[in-house]
């Protein structure tokens, strides 16, 4: 199904890119614009799952996003993050 296809695809193309990530943080590559590429190609493809998993649940992307905006500004009232309501997060708030 569309729905399972865009989950595993989201979950491994998102593992692609903090693989990326990684090897800069933690073994030393360069942050170059040869990884920058890469890391972009690898965030394009998250996306093409992410709007078909959109799809399969007959969502707008548009207002899925915008939902999300809501939630963290109910979430993250002085407009940053927060660790303390980041932790300490109210009923219903997933």
């Amino acid at each position: 199904s569309l729905l399972l296809t865009a989950a595993i695809g989201l979950g491994s193309e998102t593992g692609e890119f903090q693989e990326i990530v990684k090897k800069i943080f933690f073994q030393g590559k360069e942050y170059n614009e040869e990884n920058i590429f890469h890391m972009k190609r690898e965030l394009g493809d998250i996306m093409w799952y992410w709007i078909n998993a959109c799809r399969a649940l007959r969502l707008d992307p548009n207002e899925v996003i915008a939902e999300n905006v809501e939630k963290l500004k109910a979430r993250y009232p002085g407009g940053s993050f927060d660790v303390h309501y980041s932790e300490n997060r109210k009923e219903g708030d997933l």
